[in-house]
């Protein structure tokens, strides 16, 4: 997100930048006025009195991802512009991962402290989303106590106790990587096998956390760099006289990524679920055809689309087309490449044809959809 500030300060600038930390050789909060500061970049963890001394100095300020605290209208700091995670598209987009992948058990892991706002709007639209689907086989882990809001070491044996008694398999949706992680490792000590019994899906895709968990942690992946620069502009635009309004500006997920905690499919004919696998590694090459398909799992092609259909209601083709399409929309967020290259790469040959498919399955054209996905105000 701060590479989006730097961004747009780059390009409409120039903007001397300053970190401000409470050290002794930084400039001070309460001194801002005197070396002739103009605008304000919150961050999330400014403690109330500190947010009391940011608004009383009257300089135009924006925020950086509104945490729990100031998401109440008695901090200083709600008032202002800031960040917040669209945590409805975030669960659906969960929901709609596991649904792919042909699961009708679900479960969701919550944050340890139960009223953090996105925790919940994550576990909200996640269960809507299944629900809208048909899906009722659903549960929730019970909110954390006091003791063990402090100490995962309290709380282990109550998940793990949890965790063996879920149905399997079971789609599992943790609202962040920490939490994703705390749930593997509860299912490592707990005996649980992951996947095959527990799929586990975090939030952020934070590298560090992802590829150090046994196993490596799925996750959706999110991109706060156009709110970052969304953010700079409202703050450049206040800088200039516009009046001070509440707006947010909502950090949108754009895709999972998939690792170990979730490759595996919900699908009882081995084949097909073969089929579904090779075809999210080989997506990509432009030249897969179903007839390849079918001898990879061995079957003939006719075998193979009567079995794929009725496993998944889809044919062996409108998976492989589906899976370049959600690629390519990701793509489409995250990069500024032509559109022509980013088809390209998600195994796209002809350009008139990919035009055709995608605007008649989400409506509007690849570019339309690229400008449309640019952070805009939430209200």
């Amino acid at each position: 997100m701060l590479q989006g500030v730097l961004q747009y300060a780059q390009e409409h600038g120039p903007w001397r930048i300053y970190q401000q930390e409470n050290r002794p050789w930084a400039y001070r909060l309460q001194d801002l006025k005197q070396w002739g500061c103009h605008g304000i970049v919150a961050a999330d963890y400014h403690a109330a009195e500190e947010a009391r001394q940011i608004t009383a100095l009257g300089i135009p300020t924006v925020v950086l991802l509104q945490p729990h605290p100031m998401r109440q209208a008695a901090h200083p700091l709600f008032r202002y512009p800031c960040a917040v995670w669209n945590s409805a598209a975030i669960g659906r987009m969960a929901a709609e991962y596991f649904l792919e992948r042909h699961y009708t058990r679900f479960a969701f892991v919550g944050d340890t402290h139960p009223d953090t706002y996105w925790s919940r709007d994550r576990e909200r639209s996640f269960r809507n989303a299944l629900r809208a689907a048909g899906h009722r086989a659903y549960h929730v882990y019970a909110p954390c106590s006091e003791a063990e809001c402090h100490d995962w070491a309290v709380e282990r044996p109550r998940m793990e106790a949890w965790l063996k008694a879920l149905p399997k398999p079971v789609a599992l949706f943790a609202p962040n990587d920490r939490r994703g992680k705390q749930v593997l490792d509860a299912c490592l000590d707990a005996g649980v096998s992951v996947p095959d019994e527990v799929a586990v899906l975090g939030v952020d895709n934070d590298e560090w956390i992802c590829e150090a968990s046994l196993p490596t942690l799925s996750s959706i992946q999110c991109n706060p760099r156009p709110v970052g620069y969304a953010i700079a502009a409202q703050l450049d635009r206040m800088m200039r006289g516009e009046r001070l309004k509440k707006v947010e500006y909502g950090v949108e997920p754009t895709r999972v990524v998939t690792r170990q905690s979730t490759e595996w499919t919900a699908i009882a004919d081995q084949r097909v679920a073969r089929a579904l696998s090779y075809i999210r590694l080989n997506a990509t090459n432009p030249h897969l055809r179903v007839a390849e398909l079918a001898r990879a799992v061995g079957l003939s092609r006719r075998a193979i689309e009567i079995r794929f259909r009725k496993a998944t209601g889809r044919t062996a083709r409108e998976e492989v087309e589906h899976v370049r399409l959600e690629r390519l929309r990701a793509l489409l967020t995250e990069s500024d490449e032509r559109i022509g290259d980013l088809a390209a790469r998600c195994g796209f040959g002809s350009p008139t044809h990919l035009g055709r498919i995608f605007r008649a399955r989400f409506g509007m054209t690849m570019g339309q959809f690229r400008e449309g996905s640019a952070t805009k105000p939430a209200y």
